[in-house]
């Protein structure tokens, strides 16, 4: 298929590119058909407010005629019935001096009920009008014209006409008492728009055969710019040919590939799940020779006749070791979260307890540094969920706020109730933070650039932990700080009882 479109593109150009010479012609059609067919339309809407404009000109002779010469020389009883042969004399002389002047070739009155009471052509007197309903239309004091066919006074056949109806009235305020119909031989009106319409077309030929070799230069600039679009899609099309079968190849690479990869991502979970099993296992395994480690320093510790340097010595594993257990803990935590295992034991909490025995038992760190720790808090009703979870987070949050603020700073613990829902605000005026790390400060084992630059012991987890903990009790935990400006940790923890039952199903699941 591929070798097939290859010696295509070799042999002629591609399906739907044309020569520049057959492109020129086929414009040059295609704007000369527009401009016909504009020219045309022109032609016809012109022709036709000529031939309007001739026919009003017509009407208004008809109405001045029937105006200055009839109005005031007909009866009223010329219009109730046939008139008399008497009467028909004196309206056959009044006709033809006043009425049939030259191009007007008949003349007719009609009465109210459609009886032509009088005409010219004596053959249609007593007969009734063809059109009623121009009749009716003058009797309301409208005038009316039409093109039609007619037989002229004088007997000519089938001749072409322009009808005016003319309301008579016998004063100026009166209402018509019949109408006049007169017959206008169309050709003084067709003479003068056979002339409009030759030099209608005169000037539109002209314009149009103008405007189409105006044209030419753009069709030429057009057709240039088509034709180099062409070659290039010639050139596109040769190329694509010689890169389909790479693209073959590469598609079967790349089927292979996925594969791969997707054998790979499974080995990877599979090598997630050992991974959190591991942390599990060996936190487990951990914490129980570190609690026989500590509990035999403590003995050790409680002895008098211990020597002062053996004394620091033990001090500082036990430090050590304590720092240790927390970091197993923490991990031993978060495994278990990982898990979906970790328990909760709910009950009533006093928040407001929690937050006091966390101020306080932070006030010696905090005096030993020079920092000023204060609370603010309200009363508010107890909430259900795990004590001590709880406390382990403002102990979390307290004690980073303490580690980040120098001496001579301030950390101020806030506890009030907003919208149904606990709020714990912990505000320090410590190192800060970017902008860009508030997000990241969750994650796990992430530090910021602050705390490397100031050389500030921590794991990274207590955030995390922290975190797992408020969200699993259906709350939520958010921060805000500026560089040297200082750092606000914000815990909203639900009250009422809807939110509680989410929180269930949440730390069940």
């Amino acid at each position: 298929m591929v070798e097939t479109s290859s010696q295509g593109l070799a042999s002629g150009p591609p399906h739907g590119i044309e020569p520049r010479p057959r492109l020129v012609l086929r414009f040059a059609l295609y704007a000369g058909a527009v401009l016909l067919a504009a020219g045309l339309a022109i032609a016809w809407l012109v022709n036709r407010e000529v031939a309007g404009r001739a026919e009003r000109t017509v009407e208004s002779q008809a109405r001045a005629v029937v105006g200055a010469n009839l109005d005031s020389r007909l009866r009223a009883t010329d219009f109730s019935a046939p008139v008399s042969s008497g009467r028909r004399a004196k309206l056959d002389d009044l006709f033809r001096k006043s009425i049939l002047i030259p191009g007007v070739v008949g003349g007719r009155l009609v009465g109210p009920n459609g009886t032509i009471t009088y005409a010219a052509n004596h053959a249609l007197i007593g007969t009734k009008a063809r059109r009623p309903a121009e009749v009716g239309q003058a009797l309301r004091g409208e005038v009316t014209r039409r093109v039609t066919r007619a037989t002229t006074w004088r007997g000519r056949r089938n001749v072409k006409v322009l009808r005016v109806v003319v309301p008579v009235r016998l004063a100026e305020h009166s209402r018509p008492i019949g109408v006049v119909e007169l017959d206008q031989d169309y050709t003084a009106a067709a003479v003068s728009i056979d002339d409009a319409r030759w030099r209608l077309a005169a000037i539109l030929t002209l314009a149009l055969l103008s405007l189409y070799l105006a044209l030419f230069p753009i069709l030429r600039r057009v057709t240039g710019q088509l034709e180099a679009r062409n070659r290039r899609l010639r050139e596109h099309a040769e190329e694509r040919g010689r890169l389909l079968e790479a693209e073959r190849a590469a598609r079967a690479e790349a089927e292979s590939v996925q594969r791969l990869l997707a054998e790979q991502n499974e080995r990877l979970r599979e090598l997630d799940g050992l991974k959190d099993e591991f942390i599990s296992l060996v936190s487990h395994e951990l914490r129980t020779p570190l609690t026989s480690i500590r509990g035999y320093l403590e003995i050790l510790l409680a002895d008098d006749a211990l020597a002062d340097e053996h004394r620091r010595y033990l001090g500082i594993v036990d430090r050590n070791s304590e720092r240790l257990l927390h970091l197993v803990s923490d991990l031993l935590f978060l495994a278990q979260v990982d898990a979906g295992k970790l328990a909760f034991e709910l009950g009533p909490v006093d928040l407001e307890e929690i937050v006091e025995e966390c101020v306080e038992a932070s006030l010696p760190t905090a005096g030993a540094k020079g920092i000023a720790l204060t609370a603010r808090t309200e009363q508010l009703p107890k909430l259900q969920g795990d004590r001590a979870r709880l406390a382990q987070v403002l102990d979390n949050l307290v004690s980073n706020a303490l580690k980040f603020t120098p001496s001579g700073g301030r950390v101020e613990v806030r506890l009030r109730t907003v919208d149904g829902a606990a709020v714990v605000e912990i505000e320090d005026t410590g190192l800060g933070l970017a902008k860009e790390e508030q997000d990241k400060l969750f994650e796990r084992f992430f530090r910021s650039s602050r705390a490397e630059e100031n050389a500030i012991p921590g794991t990274g987890l207590g955030l995390a932990i922290a975190k797992a903990i408020v969200e699993r009790h259906g709350g939520r935990i958010e921060l805000d700080g500026a560089v040297n400006v200082g750092t606000t940790v914000r815990v909203e923890l639900p009250l009422s009882q809807r939110d509680l039952r989410v929180s269930r199903r949440e730390i069940a699941a």
